[in-house]
């Protein structure tokens, strides 16, 4: 079990210029690959990031989960998703899954140090309650959408249809109210995201710090961006339709965390805010078109998969605060469970405030690995026990047992040289049929097997980052070693959650608009649909 963390003796809270508590905003941007911004390497133009990067401090070893609501979790827990029943599978809308409501979450914590507490985008940690949405769970304010997936204009779940763009918040006599916003329609998401923060960044009294969970939906499909987003965004020489459908895709995102910034220093907090960008998860290399075009060059595989290219990402801080460490980068472990006891550190270092923990993390504290240059303090990072896998990272090395996802290999490298890796045998028949033709690798190749008896993956992270070359065989003393951890760590794996779709869940259920479908007597739940046209 890991250790109950008190990350320090509660200490006097009068405030002074001096210890004035930093803004935290929290940029997680949607399934950019690692090789999609242009500081590693990337045919893809990235300015805003890249200059973002250089000023602040890169994690080059950052991990996160290899989907989208999995990582959330993770993050707002700060422990591993082996834990929530999540591991299974994405949340859907209509589905019965939900982060529990047991879990204590990032914004409840920081109520406690004073903060003012703000989601403007996705949440997809579900919604079958209201208990389950984000002002119940510490957030004072929601602007965005409760599912996984959103068309950038009409604003509906792109595979399950059914409005889901709204407003959350508690009136000044602390009642809860939701808007729907239909009077949006039309209008490019993103823009309508940022101008939100941005809203909210200009309203923020400076006396009272503000924790801004910025949730973006680029780069998630569909690679949907206004008219001339291509043309002006989309190097020249890129003739693949999916890669320069993402270049408009990825301009958006470029543009919100330009306005952003911009909208920080204008109003004078950015001289007080720390700034972490991320990733949720690997980018979609695979798929039908305007649904992938990313590439995570030279890891394998991709998005949803347990290889490097679905679970390493993007990722940096910024700001004033570590403009003396600009340019750096940190090639520690860091896992997605780590940002909320490390930025923890990072406000007691500055006010000598904290909090206790409500329940037992596995996020380790890695502020002395960020923020002064020291080594990490993970040595490990357990991704994933199911049925189906046992995925670790202990050291250099990684284990998996069981099939690592759906789909394998490189699918987009810009002209750069081929890696060459030992494919595994196919599990389906027509990936028997395409491997046979010389077309391994490839979307629904393989099927997940039963861990015993399973396919057994030991790769030496550090010399063979793209994880070419299996050498469990002649390693068996490491394999055992990380099976022996996983089995110690059985004990906190709660069972899987059921994700059958649910009829009663279904956004026709209450006028074409997803909100909680189970009632809770007591909860007094009123709201207004703002309509420009009816879908």
């Amino acid at each position: 079990m890991m250790k109950l963390y008190l990350f320090a003796i509660l200490c006097s809270v009068v405030q002074t210029e001096r210890d004035r508590a930093p803004n935290i905003v929290f940029v997680i941007a949607d399934d950019l690959g690692w090789n999609d911004v242009s500081y590693h390497g990337s045919d893809l133009n990235s300015p805003v990031i890249d200059e973002l990067a250089k000023s602040g401090i890169r994690l080059e070893q950052h991990y996160s989960q290899p989907e989208c609501s999995t990582t959330r979790a993770s993050l707002l827990t700060s422990r591993y998703i082996v834990r929530t029943g999540l591991q299974n599978d994405v949340i859907l809308n209509g589905g019965g899954m939900a982060l529990p409501t047991d879990e204590v979450i990032w914004p409840q914590y920081m109520s406690e140090l004073g903060y003012d507490n703000y989601l403007v985008g996705k949440w997809h940690q579900g919604f079958n309650s209201w208990q389950e949405t984000p002002i119940f769970r510490g957030f004072d304010y929601f602007y965005g959408y409760y599912g996984g997936q959103i068309h950038y204009f009409a604003h509906y779940h792109t595979k399950f249809g059914g409005h889901d763009l709204r407003k959350d918040y508690k009136d000044k006599d602390g009642k809860f109210k939701q808007e729907i916003l239909k009077d949006k329609l039309g209008d490019y998401l993103p823009k309508l995201l940022t101008d939100e923060a941005i809203r909210l960044i200009k309203s923020q009294d400076k006396s009272k710090p503000m924790f801004l969970y910025f949730s973006l939906p680029n780069v998630h499909s569909p690679n949907q961006s206004p008219k001339g987003y291509i043309s002006k965004y989309c190097p020249k020489g890129i003739s693949d339709y999916d890669r320069k459908q993402l270049s408009g895709n990825l301009g958006g995102l470029e543009e919100s965390l330009a306005n952003l910034t911009k909208a920080l220093k204008d109003t004078g907090h950015w001289e007080n805010t720390l700034l972490v960008f991320i990733s949720d998860n690997g980018g979609a290399p695979i798929g039908i078109p305007s649904f992938a075009g990313h590439s995570n060059y030279p890891f394998r595989s991709g998005k949803t998969t347990l290889f490097e290219g679905g679970l390493r990402v993007p990722a940096f801080i910024t700001g004033p605060y570590v403009k003396h460490l600009a340019g750096q980068e940190v090639n520690g472990l860091f896992h997605v469970s780590d940002w909320m006891p490390t930025i923890a550190s990072f406000i007691n270092k500055n006010t000598g405030r904290s909090f206790k923990l409500k329940k037992e993390i596995d996020g380790v504290d890695n502020y002395k690995m960020v923020f002064q240059g020291g080594k990490s303090s993970r040595n490990e990072i357990l991704f994933q026990i199911n049925k189906g896998n046992e995925v670790m990272r202990m050291g250099k090395y990684k284990l998996i047992v069981g099939n690592a996802g759906e789909y394998d290999g490189y699918t987009y490298h810009e002209g750069r040289p081929e890696i060459k890796i030992q494919y595994d045998e196919p599990t389906t028949a027509l990936g028997k049929i395409k491997c046979a033709i010389g077309l391994c690798g490839g979307f629904g190749d393989y099927v997940k097997d039963p861990v015993d008896g399973a396919k057994i993956r030991l790769f030496d992270i550090e010399k063979d980052p793209s994880e070419s070359y299996n050498i469990a065989d002649k390693n068996p003393a490491i394999v055992k070693k990380i099976r022996s951890r996983i089995d110690e760590l059985r004990g906190i794996v709660r069972p899987p959650q059921d994700n059958s779709i649910l009829p009663q869940a279904n956004h026709k259920k209450s006028g074409g608009v997803w909100r909680p479908w189970k009632s809770e007597e007591g909860l007094d739940i009123s709201y207004e649909i703002l309509k420009k046209v009816e879908l």
